[in-house]
């Protein structure tokens, strides 16, 4: 029987095609080194990918009548680990000797991603999750690309091998029917996401299938494409134009990848039929040419090392956007650090020949992972380990924290937690979870502290600057029968008013109706907001405290905490605790005259209490507390701070626990 496989053009080298991998490699590194702001090169490189794997698993199956798994996955492999794995150990190294330490573990994390291909799922976590949107874009970011290719290889020899097996004889038009509803519905997919949550889109798999699709659509069909020379020279040139001015012309940075994308992706489409169709006066002639068809050669090495070249020249030399000098610097390293790694490693492993070749690959692979995977996991058990010795000495006399202000004198010490453990040092609905995410609007609950046989229920409701007192509550409920009820949403304040995101507002709706269910003696939230810009208690607070009112629930009601103007960790590590540029004027931000002193109609079930004291215990804010550093971000508590403030809480909440409970 014969397998009616579908007849690609013939199998012949491209030159224009390596000459468009140098362009887009180039665009992207000058767009991150100069611009900041995104080029079209990534999606460029997506629609290629899409086209040449297509064409290389239809070879196999025309040769073979099957892809086989190990010697498509372990081919791929062996061509790209050896210089990424190179480029994920030199990472490690340098951001040991080189990268702020509040950095760390960050990286740690983004390394483990990297190296195991889910990069582009933990930066779409990070860019949505509302304490770790804001941070500092780690020397391996840019290998989230990589990870949605890896998967985008995995996907398509999937699709590959159920048409060999279901669809032999009609192979060509199953191929087309599947990659065209794929572009389709990741197309509109791309649209709808990057319009409802563009941070998320722009690193989700889902919306880029439809670029990988386009390539492959292309690959099935572009032999049928007969242009006239004239004609195939000007979409040439057109595709070259519109991709190199792309990002120039337009913001497309906080539009991609949706419908924007179109136009680097049809640029490549544009470029290729031209190169199909040549007419020797188009950009194929330009782009085929001996030293673009080299620098293409490069183009992967290229993008693996320009970004972390970038990175640690900021880190290093301490500037922001680099010189026109300094940028070529960049990319100059880069095309000899890619060519060097590619000569002496990348080509080597290429070449290795296998008896077997499925063991033996695979162990290849393995020793070219473990190096990565041994000093990450090397160097996160550094952190663990000091963080357990730091945590030992919170709360002793040497680092009392918030209980600082009590004291007479408090001797200087290093403070804790270190600059490689602050930005993490989070209470714990931070980090298991249990806060809810700013994308669902449900109410999620958690019980924490004394689950059974407890006297007292609080429910610690609000947003992120309810959460961080949690710490607080837990070390007390460690000597009294609590049970602690979390009921926050990262982004999100008890308020009716409407907030900065929309699914706030419908969590703020069922919010009452959750906490009477939950029954607590005490709702335990800020009362006020201590914001620069914030002079008076937002008039939602008291309709949401009289609600609770109504339902006969008392409210312990805090002084928000203050906010400062800088990020804590990279300041103090960058400048010292005793900075002036990591400090804050109090009356800035909690002046001697509260915001809930100027309600006239107080809710009569609020219990007011103002620990700011504790925190800015003179004139000035600072960073630093009896040792201990007081935040993680810009306004957050850290863990290690808000335990330190348990004894001033609790004298004040046993009493009124007690007083509600009767």
């Amino acid at each position: 029987m014969r397998m009616d496989h579908p007849q690609p053009a013939k199998k012949k080298f491209r030159p224009e095609i390596e000459g468009l991998r140098a362009v887009a490699a180039f665009l992207v590194a000058v767009y991150h080194i100069w611009l900041n702001k995104v080029s079209g090169g990534v999606d460029v490189f997506f629609v290629v990918s899409g086209f040449l794997i297509t064409t290389s698993l239809l070879s196999k199956v025309r040769r073979n009548g099957k892809v086989n798994f190990f010697d498509f996955i372990f081919g791929l492999l062996k061509r790209l680990m050896p210089s990424a794995f190179f480029v994920l150990l030199t990472v490690i190294v340098l951001s040991f000797f080189f990268l702020d330490q509040n950095r760390w573990l960050q990286t740690i994390r983004e390394v483990f991603a990297s190296a195991l291909y889910f990069e582009n799922w933990q930066l779409a976590i990070s860019s949505t999750d509302y304490l770790d949107q804001h941070n500092a874009k780690s020397p391996v970011q840019h290998f989230w690309a990589m990870s949605i290719q890896g998967q985008f290889y995995i996907i398509w020899f999937m699709i590959f091998t159920a048409a060999v097996l279901f669809f032999k004889k009609q192979m060509k038009r199953a191929l087309l029917i599947i990659f065209s509803v794929l572009f389709a519905v990741s197309f509109i997919y791309s649209i709808y996401l990057t319009a409802v949550n563009q941070p998320f889109a722009y690193f989700d798999t889902r919306t880029r299938v439809w670029e990988f699709a386009l390539g492959a659509i292309l690959c099935l069909t572009i032999t049928k494409l007969k242009l006239p020379a004239v004609f195939a020279a000007v979409l040439g040139w057109t595709g070259l134009l519109m991709l190199i001015l792309c990002g120039l012309l337009l913001d497309v940075s906080t539009a991609f990848p949706g419908y924007i994308a179109l136009i680097p992706t049809l640029a490549a489409v544009f470029i290729l039929v031209s190169g199909e169709n040549q007419s020797g006066f188009g950009a194929e002639k330009f782009l085929g040419q001996r030293f673009m068809v080299k620098l293409g050669g490069l183009s992967y090495g290229f993008y693996l090392w320009h970004w972390v070249i970038l990175v640690f020249y900021k880190e290093i030399i301490g500037t922001g956007t680099p010189s026109i000098a300094g940028g070529l610097f960049i990319m100059l390293l880069s095309l000899v650090l890619s060519r060097l790694v590619t000569a002496v490693v990348e080509r080597p492993i290429r070449t290795i020949k296998f008896s077997n070749q499925s063991w033996q690959m695979a162990g290849l692979l393995l020793i070219i992972m473990l190096p990565v995977l041994l000093a990450n996991t090397a160097w996160q058990q550094y952190l663990h380990q000091h963080e357990k010795q730091a945590d030992m000495l919170i709360g002793s006399e040497s680092y009392p924290g918030a209980q600082a202000a009590t004291m007479d004198n408090v001797p200087v010490k290093p403070y804790l937690p270190d600059d490689a453990a602050v930005a993490t040092d989070k209470a714990e609905p931070f980090l298991d979870g249990c806060q809810q995410a700013i994308k669902y609007q449900s109410v999620k609950i958690c019980e924490y502290g004394q689950t059974e046989d407890y006297e007292y229920t609080i429910a610690l409701v609000g947003g992120s600057h309810s959460t961080h007192w949690f710490s607080t509550l837990e070390e007390i409920a460690k000597k009294h029968p609590i049970r602690i009820v979390n009921m926050t949403k990262s982004g999100c304040r008890l308020t009716t008013e409407k907030f900065n995101y929309a699914l706030c507002d419908e969590w703020n709706e069922s919010i009452i109706d959750e906490i009477a269910k939950v029954k607590p003696d005490l709702v335990f939230a800020p009362a006020e907001i201590s914001h620069f810009n914030v002079e008076e208690v937002p008039k939602g607070y008291i309709e949401q405290f009289e609600k609770l009112n109504d339902i006969g629930i008392h409210v312990f009601g805090v002084r928000d905490t203050p906010f400062f103007a800088v990020n804590i960790p990279e300041c103090i590590e960058d400048y010292g605790r005793d900075s002036e540029k990591c400090t804050v004027k109090k009356d800035l931000v909690v002046p001697d005259v509260t915001d809930w002193s100027k309600v006239r109609n107080k809710p009569t079930n609020v219990h007011y209490y103002d620990y700011t004291d504790y925190i800015c215990p003179d004139e000035l804010c600072r960073p630093v507390i009896g040792n201990v550093v007081a935040y993680f971000d810009k306004n957050h508590m850290t863990d290690s701070f808000g335990r330190t403030l348990a004894p001033a809480v609790e004298q004040d909440l046993i009493p009124l626990l007690e007083q509600v409970k009767k």
